[in-house]
């Protein structure tokens, strides 16, 4: 069972990043890892740690979903790219 929940938190978190419109290498980024890093993730040879998980959820992403597969709400508004420049300038 441990092994069908760590797929599983990777195809969520694969899908949470695809919602962000955000590619691996610019998801990394979000993350504070990098590129390798976050292929790792998705392919489940790493689990990611807590400031990772924190990192992506300020950025929209809906880490109860990737952690349990359960939303409590529709997910978080996508920002668009210039939205994202927009409030890191503030």
């Amino acid at each position: 069972r441990r092994q069908r929940d760590h797929a599983d938190q990777r195809e969520r978190l694969r899908e949470e990043r695809e919602r962000l419109n955000l590619n691996q290498s610019d998801f990394a980024g979000v993350g504070g890892v990098g590129r390798k890093s976050q292929f790792n993730y998705e392919e489940d040879e790493r689990q990611p740690d807590a400031s990772y998980l924190s990192a992506i959820a300020e950025a929209g992403a809906d880490v109860r979903y990737i952690i349990t597969g359960e939303r409590d709400a529709p997910p978080p508004e996508v920002l668009s790219a210039d939205e994202r420049e927009l409030l890191t300038l503030f």
